[in-house]
């Protein structure tokens, strides 16, 4: 079976068979979408909820929330996905280090957030999701079927 592997800030694509897995998902989230007609799947690894001016938001539209949607929708409309159909998944936005104190919200939190957020705005429901805690995540989008798989860090895999 094709393994992809998305790193930090990538997006990667797949139609009708394969897995894309992420990992390393601490404060990061993955995002997953699925037209399952087509059997189309996108899979984005956010690093960060909001781009700035002057940053690498077009050389790496995966790395911000704000970016990646857009981006993991248009890639994923490319490879033949219908958007009317699409289907969201979303893990990780951990909150791993208690011993930062402020009084700002984590940036898990915040990823998480920006994801719903931008999900919301493109009408993309979500229905599955795996966020918070404070471990780290795998994710894994089983292009035939549409199944992701997350894997928390001491504990048994999940689909979601």
């Amino acid at each position: 079976m094709n393994e992809v592997f998305v790193n930090m800030g990538q997006i990667g694509v797949l139609r009708n068979s394969g897995v894309l897995v992420t990992v390393g998902l601490g404060s990061c989230v993955g995002v997953s979408l699925y037209d399952p007609s087509t059997k189309v799947g996108a899979l984005a690894h956010v690093f960060l909820a909001k781009s700035r001016e002057n940053t690498d938001r077009e050389t790496i539209p995966g790395k911000y929330a704000d970016t990646a949607i857009p981006a993991l929708i248009d890639m994923a409309v490319k490879a033949g996905a219908n958007r009317n159909r699409f289907q969201a998944k979303i893990a990780g936005g951990a909150h791993l280090f208690d011993n930062f104190k402020s009084d700002m919200p984590p940036v898990g939190q915040k990823n998480v957030e920006a994801v719903i957020e931008q999900l919301n705005k493109y009408k993309i429901p979500i229905t599955g999701k795996d966020v918070f805690g404070k471990r780290g995540r795998k994710m894994s989008l089983y292009v035939d079927t549409g199944i992701v798989v997350v894997t928390t860090i001491g504990q048994e895999s999940i689909q979601i």
